[in-house]
């Protein structure tokens, strides 16, 4: 039958696509065209769409060839014919001749033929080339679920409408999968608003894969159901996609119906071959499908040709979701599953196994390329081995995925899946289930102190245990594991940041014995912490010299990871020995060999320096840029350490460019709520220095004294925070009618170096108090305060600031507590000033140490403080220290 433009239904979201189709269309080489796809993937609505549109190319007819409803290939010249204004004839002439000859003689100059569905009828494609070779310009457009395999045959790939991955700002109705769900929903719910159930929709189109049948079927529920119990329910089952609406061909009601249709035109053999390919997540190589489905490339390739199986570009095989869900079906009805789970295992973890010693040297990139990969069946093998209890198995692919998540900064997926198969472990174990479970639970330690990330669990502890089995049975590789993880954790526990003595001692003799092992890449690891402890020592050449030779190591073995942490630990060194230009050097290095080894938390913090160093010299658009940098891949990776960092220095330059100082304080509120979050403890100290901005600006000079002390925690004469501090005094000094010890403190801050004070003159409220100070003083008197001020030296000036602070909250009136401690936080306040460390806490408390330790962060938050000293002080203030019998440590 012969269709106009009006009898066309317009398909919502297919743009893209309809003008791909058209622009074929239109070059003459290509005559015919196939749309493939699986079913339900709306084939058969672009292609009408596309005739549609291209009606005036085709003024001699366009003509619509059903195809699904024929059983046997003899009858599609027949139906085409009755399509199209031919009629038979009584003559000596058969009808294909009759046909064929009726086309040849009109010579169908400017006709389309869109022949629909034509999976099941591919016996009989030749009719197709016996029509193209009588004519010279018809067009045919075909649908099928698989290629008709001619040769005049051009093949387009019809996939699901666009969805994004994630919520990233882009309006949602931008993609074809939600607009046609948007479409649809308001045609049953005329209120349906999308920015109310955004994620639910977008979690609906993320589980279809955008399959255009999907959704509609998954919209028809809206009468019943939200949209996030829909999604609940198709991550449940596909048979929820089904409907009894008579709108719909009776084959297109249920998706069960579709994909019923595409499994009776399989053989046997690729049957068997497809419900095993299920068991794969995230895609699959053509390795991994002979190993644990036996496919041959063979089968793999019909199953292309039926577009139940994709190949990327990449060489990646993949299946539809909804289609795995099926095929996965017919393998359990098949009784087949728990023979492929076990192979998949198998593979996947032996996989982790045998990639162990190449993360170690030269393969690393390698290797890791490969578990990102496939990380998504790595994570599903794990996840059934540790439910079936294949605990050894378990513990041997562990040091690879910890190495993974480490190296590549998945630390929560990671993390998540090592507790989960903690938890599966028997009540009581035993020896070789124990052995599994310590090894396990170290490198779950050890991605915990590594990530940052908070876990109620006391590890100091729990790593003496497994140190202890560990030599029980005289394993000294876990041996030396145990006692690297530990010198971690004793730098966390220790009351002082520079407390390193215990630390140095496992570090030292973790190094020995992996020496004696002639595994050189823990070696390496083992020295770099103790540089980096002996680093914070006798001005640190000794630890720059150890962190040298881990550095030498790492080289030699070819670690890229290992190289590129050291050369960013250089440069925190290099900023200890104040040395600017060392520090920038070490840390563009760093960032180059992140960004290559694709390291996203090492390339967070290089980046972190590097806008650190260009806001201190002044370069404020350069930092900001590579602030907000850092902010969109924090985001995107929910990594918590560049939320926080970001945030504390565009509290900063906010402050200081914009002059918002209430945005810049929000900011670095929002640094400090984050800060609770991680495991390892505070903000990082930089982050003070926009609270200080802000509150300056604000004038809030008693909350702006408060962050000296930290600001400076590592030197007080280094000129970077010290310019800081001087000219936030100075600010306050004029303000205390104080005019000549504000243009001192300002002479001493503008004269430090460019490198660490070149933000001083970006700075407006500063050009503004300049300027009203010598108006003030007059220009001789000015000049004299300002001279003095540079010959001031400069670390006994910062301290004597940071003793006034101290000085001057004790002696201020005491205001109310924004947010009061709670009775556990009061408890453990009283035991931090009778003198008890966080373990000694944790033991009369029965708590962990990792609890204790989120207590004491709100301690201080909540007492905007930083250390144990400040707390008392300001609990003595607030007159909290005479609750409950508190009483201040002698």
């Amino acid at each position: 039958m012969h269709n106009s433009a009006s009898s066309l239904t317009s398909f919502i979201g297919r743009a893209r696509e309809l003008s791909e189709l058209s622009t074929l269309l239109d070059d003459p080489v290509c005559r015919l065209l196939t749309l493939i796809g699986p079913g339900g993937i709306g084939k058969t609505r672009l292609a009408l769409e596309t005739a549609a549109h291209k009606q005036e190319s085709f003024p001699d007819g366009i003509y619509i060839v059903p195809l699904a409803p024929l059983s046997q290939s003899d009858d599609i010249l027949m139906t085409i014919a009755k399509a199209t204004p031919f009629r038979f004839h009584d003559d000596e002439r058969d009808p294909r001749q009759q046909f064929l000859d009726y086309l040849h003689e009109k010579r169908a100059k400017r006709t389309l033929l869109v022949l629909d569905n034509f999976e099941h009828l591919l016996d009989g494609a030749d009719v197709v080339s016996d029509i193209l070779a009588v004519t010279s310009h018809l067009k045919i457009l075909a649908t099928s679920r698989e290629p008709l395999n001619l040769p005049e045959e051009w093949v387009r790939q019809i996939t699901g409408m666009t969805y994004p991955d994630r919520l990233n700002g882009r309006p949602l109705d931008d993609y074809g999968a939600v607009q046609l769900f948007l479409d649809r929903a308001r045609r049953i719910r005329g209120d349906f608003d999308l920015a109310e159930d955004s994620r639910s929709v977008l979690e609906i189109c993320q589980l279809v894969e955008g399959m255009p049948l999907a959704i509609e079927l998954a919209v028809r529920w809206l009468n019943a159901l939200s949209p996030a119990e829909i999604a609940h329910e198709i991550r449940r089952s596909m048979d929820i996609l089904t409907t009894q609406s008579r709108s719909l061909p009776e084959r297109h009601r249920s998706i069960r119906s579709v994909f019923d249709h595409s499994w009776q035109l399989l053989a046997e053999d690729e049957r068997r071959t497809f419900q095993k390919l299920s068991v794969f997540r995230g895609g699959f190589t053509r390795e991994a499908a002979r190993v644990v489905a036996g496919a041959s490339i063979q089968a793999l390739a019909s199953l292309v040709d039926k577009s139940l199986v994709y190949l990327s570009a990449a060489g990646r095989y993949d299946v539809h979701e909804l289609l795995r869900q099926y095929g996965a079906q017919q393998m359990d009805t098949a009784g087949e599953t728990a023979d492929v789970q076990r192979a998949y295992v198998e593979y996947y973890l032996g996989m982790l196994h045998h990639l162990e010693c190449d993360i170690k040297g030269r393969e690393q990139i390698r290797a890791l390329d490969i578990i990102e990969a496939d990380f998504e069946n790595v994570r599903n093998a794990w996840q059934l081995a540790a439910q079936q209890g294949y605990f050894t198995a378990l513990a041997q692919a562990a040091e690879s995925l910890h190495f993974y998540a480490d190296m590549r900064g998945h630390y929560h997926e990671v993390v998540t899946i090592m507790k989960a198969a903690v938890e599966q472990f028997p009540p009581t174990p035993d020896d070789e289930q124990t052995t599994a479970l310590y090894r396990i639970q170290a490198r779950l330690a050890r991605l915990l102190l590594l990530g940052n990330l908070y876990i109620d669990l006391n590890l100091g502890d729990q790593i003496t245990v497994w140190q202890e089995a560990a030599r029980a049975r005289q394993d000294q590789a876990e041996i030396a594991f145990c006692g690297l993880v530990g010198g971690i954790i004793a730098i966390w526990e220790a009351s002082e940041a520079l407390a390193c003595g215990a630390a140095e001692a496992l570090f030292q003799e973790s190094a020995d014995i992996y020496d004696a092992l002639n595994d050189r890449f823990y070696k390496a690891d083992a020295l770099a912490w103790l540089g980096s402890c002996a680093c914070y020592e006798d001005g640190g050449s000794d630890g720059i010299r150890i962190v040298e030779q881990s550095l030498s190591l790492r080289r030699e073995i070819g670690d890229p990871n290992g190289i590129a942490w050291i050369t960013l630990n250089l440069a925190q060194f290099m900023h200890m020995q104040l040395d600017y230009v060392k520090v920038e050097q070490y840390a563009r290095q760093a960032l180059a060999l992140m960004r290559q080894n694709g390291s996203l938390k090492g390339v967070l913090h290089a980046i972190f320096k590097l806008a650190e160093l260009a806001m201190l010299r002044g370069d404020l658009e350069e930092a900001r840029t590579l602030c907000l940098e850092m902010a969109e891949l924090a985001d995107e990776s929910n990594n918590l350490d560049g939320k926080m960092l970001a945030a504390g220095l565009l509290a900063f330059l906010i402050s200081v460019m914009d002059e918002n100082y209430a945005e810049g304080a929000a900011l670095a509120h929002k640094n400090y709520v984050i800060s609770l979050e991680p495991f390892f403890g505070t903000e990082d100290v930089e982050a003070h220095w926009g609270r200080a901005v802000a509150a300056c600006g604000l004038g809030d000079y008693e909350t702006m004294r408060q962050s000296y002390d930290s600001l400076c925690w590592a030197r007080r004469d280094d000129p970077g925070p010290a310019s800081v501090c001087l000219a936030l005094e100075a600010v306050a000094r004029a303000h205390d009618g104080e005019p000549e010890a504000a243009v001192e403190h300002l002479g001493l801050a503008f004269h430090l170096p460019a490198l660490a004070s070149g933000w001083l003159h970006r700075w407006p409220l500063l050009t503004r108090l300049r300027e009203s100070l010598e108006r003030q003083l007059g220009s001789d008197a000015f000049q004299a305060a300002w001279e003095r001020g540079r010959q001031f030296e400069l670390e006994p000036t910062i301290q004597a600031l940071i003793s006034k602070s101290g000085d001057s909250r004790g002696q201020s009136a005491r205001p109310p507590l924004v947010e009061p401690l709670s009775e556990r936080e009061l408890e453990v306040l009283r035991l931090i000033g009778d003198g008890l460390s966080n373990r000694d806490i944790a033991e009369r408390l029965y708590l962990s140490v990792g609890t204790v330790k989120v207590h004491t962060r709100n301690i201080y938050g909540k007492l905007n403080v930083n250390s144990r000293t400040q707390a008392l002080a300001q609990a003595a203030r607030f007159r909290l220290l005479n609750q409950r019998g508190i009483q201040p440590q002698a």
